[in-house]
């Protein structure tokens, strides 16, 4: 077999998947096996990091190389395994995951009736339900909420695991009581201080009565109805929840305290900022806010948005 006959699929294959290929793969574009050995010798011009995986380069791995070649590993995507942890929460753009304490570990999210094991810096995470994942520069993602979840489970440093969830709640707009739900009990037993800064955050949250009254009005109003506390993803990654989203607009309504505003406006988004007194004190001009505001749109990258519809 010549050079030729394979050196067409194997760029394809470099392209398409960051230089990260399984061996299985690699047969599968006719690349001898006798070539991959060869290259993947110490000193040669490829590596081998994990089993059944080649990395076709022979220096350091980039973040997202190692994140692929975990789910190479893994067995993606006859699996369906998903990136979970602290790597997930770095893919996610969490600031506060960017220099997780200990070694590189990537973890990975596989379905309970595989039998794969944890490697070396690949650790392994069964679960009977899978999340649907998200897709993050074209790696699967599992919801930043579970990655947190599997992150906290597994750290040792408390003030890493408090800013994780700091940021999830107050930067990204998540809600308290989903943090909380997903780190469940056993969880947050052993991080007493994510417990506590979770119910204090809880606490300063909107009042119960600032969504009901904010449908009421724009139910009233007869303005477009939005989604109400949706979930935004840009480019499959999670970027917040706010009050309201008008999506064909770019239009988020924020209630406040804290939520995803910087964000949002970062993004392009038009984000209007209602005190949740105002909407009792001064209807109209909430009203006449919001109508401007839609009538100025639309605003933000709306074709790389996804919103899914929250609870009602």
């Amino acid at each position: 077999m010549t050079r030729n006959d394979y050196s067409a699929a194997l760029r394809k294959l470099a392209r398409e998947q960051d230089r990260v290929a399984t061996v299985a793969q690699l047969a599968e574009a006719g690349v001898p096996q006798r070539l991959v050995r060869e290259r993947c010798r110490p000193g040669g011009r490829w590596q081998r990091p994990l089993p059944r995986v080649a990395v076709l380069h022979s220096g350091p791995l980039s973040a997202a190389q190692r994140s692929r070649a975990a789910l190479a590993f893994a067995g993606h995507p006859l699996t369906r395994a998903m990136i979970t942890g602290a790597a997930a929460l770095r893919l996610h753009g969490v600031a506060a995951a960017a220099l997780p304490p200990g070694l590189p570990v990537v973890d990975v999210l596989v379905p309970s009736d595989r039998r794969i094991r944890t490697h070396t810096w690949v650790r392994v995470h069964h679960a009977r339900a899978l999340p649907a994942p998200d897709v993050v520069d074209g790696v699967p993602v599992a919801p930043v909420v579970r990655a947190a979840a599997d992150a906290l489970r597994e750290s040792i440093d408390p003030e890493w695991a408090r800013d994780v969830v700091q940021e999830l709640v107050v930067v990204m707009g998540v809600p308290a009581g989903i943090v909380a739900a997903e780190l469940g009990e056993a969880v947050l037993a052993r991080r007493p201080g994510v417990a506590a800064l979770l119910e204090s955050l809880a606490n300063e949250a909107r009042p119960p009565a600032a969504g009901p009254l904010a449908r009421a009005l724009v139910a009233r109003s007869g303005l477009r109805q939005p989604l109400w506390r949706p979930a935004l993803h840009l480019d499959g990654a999670f970027v917040g929840s706010p009050d309201a989203y008008w999506a064909r607009d770019g239009l988020v309504l924020d209630l406040g305290p804290g939520g995803g505003r910087a964000r949002w406006e970062a993004l392009g988004l038009r984000v209007l900022r209602v005190a949740p007194a105002a909407l009792a004190r001064a209807p109209g001009e909430v009203v006449a806010a919001l109508r401007a505001a839609l009538e100025g749109g639309p605003y933000g990258p709306l074709e790389r948005i996804t919103a899914l519809p929250g609870a009602m």
